[in-house]
């Protein structure tokens, strides 16, 4: 957990895979990011291509959700920041956005994928939503898990899955969605499931909001 406000660079190079071997390079996908270290739950790195990165978000405020651990931590561990209210934990784990990005997960296979969820829709529900059918030719959903199927904008169709036998408090949704060319994976509290929408937009608003473009030199 890190309150540094310190900027850093970092970048996410594609790959097909991380499996040395087969490990190489994809011209031109890369995604850069300057934005502040608080923001980074981890980032991994062997070498180009083989990058993870993993930030939290605070849903409200979009500031790092570190920020707000720390000053919950109290006198002992933590400290007072100014602007950061000390929130109760079930409110800040309800506001704790995580997102994740590795060099091997592509956009592109999204859109095959969204063909073969649209074989598993069942009933529609609310905000862009149906349920998710357990068939055979469809992918696999854990048993201790319900899910739903989303449609972006784009008309892109996306799986997301939540914890039904955690307590509220503690259960989690989680889905993906793309950015960049990358595939994002994007974790959030159960009870916002019916805002998914607008979780996955501010989500896109903060990557696109810490995506660093290098000044041309005229």
């Amino acid at each position: 957990m890190s309150s540094d406000m310190t900027p850093v660079d970092i970048e996410v190079a594609g790959s097909p895979s991380l499996v040395p071997q087969f490990h190489q390079l994809i011209p031109g996908l890369v995604v850069r990011f300057r934005l502040e270290r608080a923001y980074v739950n981890l980032w991994a790195q062997r070498e180009a291509g083989f990058e993870i990165l993993n930030i939290g978000v605070e849903l409200e405020t979009a500031s790092p959700i570190s920020l707000f651990e720390t000053v919950l931590l109290g006198p002992r561990f933590g400290r007072d920041i100014p602007g950061i209210p000390k929130l109760p934990p079930e409110e800040l784990r309800r506001r704790n956005i995580r997102l994740s990005i590795h060099s091997n997960c592509r956009s592109e296979p999204m859109w095959k994928s969204s063909e073969v969820l649209a074989r598993c829709r069942g009933k529609p529900v609310e905000n862009a939503m149906w349920v998710y059918e357990r068939k055979t030719d469809c992918p696999g959903l854990g048993s201790q898990r319900s899910g739903k199927i989303g449609q972006l904008q784009d008309g892109l169709l996306i799986k997301i899955e939540c914890d039904e036998a955690l307590p509220r408090s503690w259960a989690r949704c989680k889905t993906n969605f793309p950015f960049a060319g990358f595939m994002v994976d994007l974790n959030f509290d159960r009870d916002l499931l019916p805002r998914w929408q607008e979780v996955v937009s501010f989500s896109i608003k903060v990557l696109k909001s810490k995506q660093y473009q290098a000044v041309e030199s005229r």
